[in-house]
């Protein structure tokens, strides 16, 4: 199986933004950045879930 490429990721996320955005959402580029780091493998879903429920939790 082949893995995504750094800009098929960044266009992956783009598009799921913009149908975020066109429902009158907004995601904060540090989510966008959050994203891309579990899409490239430098983080695990599982961190990623636990600092967005910490988040949650403030």
């Amino acid at each position: 199986m082949r893995h995504a490429t750094l800009k098929e990721n960044e266009l992956a996320l783009n598009n799921a933004v913009a149908s975020v955005e066109m429902e009158g959402y907004s995601v904060p580029p540090g989510d966008k950045a959050l994203c891309m780091d579990v899409l490239n493998g430098k983080m695990s879903k599982e961190d990623f879930i636990k600092i967005l429920l910490e988040r949650c939790r403030v």
